[in-house]
């Protein structure tokens, strides 16, 4: 099969438009380009096909066989070519979103909900943690993060999606668990099941530094894996053990319980997070409800 000579996109409308128009005076005037340079155009392009396109006749240009047959194509091509870019043009635009761990469901069909507004957009997600999501966001790999604070915000635009207090998780049979609220000296001499720093190192420290400022600085235990199965396991029969989670990530775990803790928790606010001056960026201050924290 013979390659297809290099024509550009351009020519063959130029052709197309002094067919039709029948002049190329006419042609460049629909054309808004100078004569002189469709003409060339048109010279160019039977050079590349190898043949002539037009008969040079006083009253104007007429298509040969040749050009009568480029002309049936260029229609067909050009009929494919609209049908093709309307049907790519009628997908949703996909947008690829980071989800840091833990994020309950009550705040992904929020942060969801801000996403679309009602429009079609097709949304895959990736567990990315907090710590790694600014820098993705801002070299374009993800559209959107949904993560917890405090982050760097240079070069992003944020909307908190949730803001809940922390209160503590135990088993169900741990002495602590009698109590239908706690106080930090009650605390005093409990271990903090812990996850890694490196994923959110803002939003630990800042935990971290509340706890200090209650007098609780307890000794902490790090779960790696993240996963509900081995937090739960480090936590059954330790009554010496206890974690911080908001109320809407702890429920569902019959083994389980969780208590408030006051005065002043600290709190996990959760934010939905893009680039700023982008059209996802821009969809943050229209999308969804307008209200930016939920207690």
């Amino acid at each position: 099969m013979e390659d297809v000579p290099e024509v550009e996109l351009r020519q063959l409308r130029y052709f197309a438009a002094v067919a039709e128009a029948g002049t190329v005076t006419e042609a460049a005037r629909r054309l808004r380009i100078a004569q002189p340079s469709l003409s060339q155009q048109i010279r160019i392009l039977e050079r590349r096909i190898g043949t002539p396109l037009f008969r040079r006749l006083p009253q104007g240009m007429e298509p040969t066989e040749a050009g009568r047959l480029l002309l049936d194509g260029v229609h067909r091509a050009f009929g494919e070519l609209n049908a093709s870019i309307a049907a790519a043009r009628a997908l949703p635009p996909t947008a690829q979103v980071g989800v840091c761990r833990g994020v309950p469901e009550t705040t992904l069909a929020r942060a969801e909900a801000i996403i679309t507004c009602g429009h079609p957009v097709r949304i895959t997600y990736e567990a990315v943690d907090s710590q790694q999501q600014s820098a993705l966001l801002r070299a374009g790999h993800l559209a959107f993060g949904i993560l917890r604070t405090p982050v760097d915000e240079a070069g992003l635009v944020l909307r908190t999606v949730n803001d809940e207090p922390l209160g503590v998780v135990l088993h169900r049979r741990h002495p602590l668990a009698r109590h239908a609220e706690l106080t930090w000296s009650q605390l005093a001499g409990q271990r903090l099941l812990w996850f890694p720093a490196k994923r959110a190192r803002g939003y630990a420290a800042a935990v971290l530094a509340r706890l200090d400022e209650h007098g609780w600085r307890p000794g902490t235990v790090t779960e790696e894996h993240g996963g509900h199965t081995l937090f739960r396991h480090a936590l059954i029969g330790q009554d010496d053990l206890v974690a911080l989670r908001t109320r809407s990530s702890s429920t569902g775990d019959p083994e389980l319980t969780w208590r408030p803790v006051g005065p002043r928790p600290p709190h996990e606010r959760l934010v939905l997070a893009a680039a700023a001056r982008t059209a996802w960026a821009r969809q943050l201050s229209t999308g969804g409800d307008a209200a930016t924290t939920y207690l």
